[in-house]
């Protein structure tokens, strides 16, 4: 299995993304964690004008330090309490939702001499990390007053767990809840992190409230698309990854499996349909190297049947060209698909720089 990246492709929808938004006042936050922090990637994101990375993994933002890069760096995943120090040391700014994580954060920026950037996360409905509104005043009143920390504004997160959509209402409740607080504490956030790719059709229909001055976008700037409905967004990309497989098996089969139906090797309770026989490929990729579902073929004609942890099925009757045996396949995976595959430590990567592809 290989997955092709083409950074110069990035590089020309994160000038796209930055373009649309510039206009309106709002920074982009480029995200690099479905590519796990990987530089060619950081570094087409930032030559495409995104000022700020983001990721939800040290060991991710320890790659990006390691290879030079110093641009400022935002942790996605709220910090455990135990790394406390670390993340002071590698990243200007993280996303918190725990008070006492800020009071770690703190000693450990005053042990370093530094001044950590915190955004407070609120929940808005999606139920993941966040605080209660209700509870955000007196939290950012006690994160003010601490030593060696920069309560640089609020933000939330939505779509990513409950599948609950950004609306102009909750949106617009984020804003008034930012100015509650700052009337109460006599002061002004620099930062109102409205959310990610999926906030940007709001940029595009100029309905954004106008103090929402930060979006962290990553499937916008990696694939072109809405996270949600998939549409191509105005970028000149959608397809800067590929994935291809080599075909290890090529037979005609009945289509009906032959024997008592139980689960099958992740637990999934398989649904057949007689289609008679069928003429199937197998190629050397499955659940263990990537998201399946999120794989579509390039080849016309050919649709995937199914996967176990180590082989993909493709029914290839009526693909065209016809599939043979050693053949290499290709497809276009979806942001799921690209994360887990740039994870598995199985699928070879080629990452293509930027000089690559002019």
């Amino acid at each position: 299995m290989r997955i092709e990246v083409d950074c110069e492709r990035i590089r020309r929808n994160a000038a796209a993304i930055v373009g649309m938004c510039a206009p309106h006042g709002i920074e982009v936050v480029g995200v690099t964690k479905a590519c796990c922090g990987h530089p060619d990637v950081a570094h087409a994101m930032l030559a495409g004008g995104v000022s700020v990375l983001a990721d939800s993994r040290l060991k991710n933002v320890r790659r990006l330090r390691k290879a030079g890069i110093d641009a400022d760096v935002m942790l996605l995943r709220l910090p455990s309490l135990s790394e406390a120090d670390e993340v002071v040391g590698l990243v200007q700014i993280s996303l918190n939702s725990e008070v006492e994580t800020v009071r770690a954060l703190s000693r450990a920026a005053q042990a370093r001499g530094l001044t950590h950037q915190v955004i407070l996360m609120v929940e808005m409905g999606d139920r993941r990390e966040g605080l209660m509104p209700d509870d955000v005043l007196n939290a950012a009143r006690t994160i003010c007053a601490l030593p060696g920390i920069d309560l640089a504004g609020i933000g939330t997160n939505l779509v990513c767990i409950g599948g609950v959509l950004p609306t102009l209402e909750n949106t617009q409740s984020l804003v008034a809840l930012a100015e509650s607080i700052e009337q109460a504490l006599g002061m002004r956030f620099r930062v109102i992190s409205g959310g990610n790719t999926y906030d940007l059709d709001f940029v595009l229909r100029g309905q954004m409230p106008a103090r929402v001055n930060q979006l962290r976008v990553g499937e916008g700037i990696l694939l072109g698309v809405n996270s949600v409905t998939k549409n191509p967004l105005p970028c000149p990309h959608q397809d800067a990854f590929n994935v291809a497989a080599d075909v290890i098996e090529v037979k005609t089969k009945p289509s009906l499996p032959e024997g008592p139906i139980a689960t099958d090797a992740f637990g999934r309770a398989p649904h057949w349909e007689d289609l008679g026989l069928r003429r199937r490929a197998i190629l050397a990729l499955g659940e263990q190297d990537m998201r399946i579902d999120g794989l579509r073929p390039k080849r016309q004609g050919a649709t995937i049947v199914g996967a176990s942890s180590d082989h993909l099925v493709v029914d290839v009757t009526e693909a065209h060209p016809p599939v043979r045996l050693g053949d290499e396949m290709e497809f276009a995976p979806t942001y799921a698909a690209v994360a887990t595959a740039m994870a598995s430590v199985g699928g070879a990567k080629v990452v293509w720089s930027i000089s690559a592809h002019g």
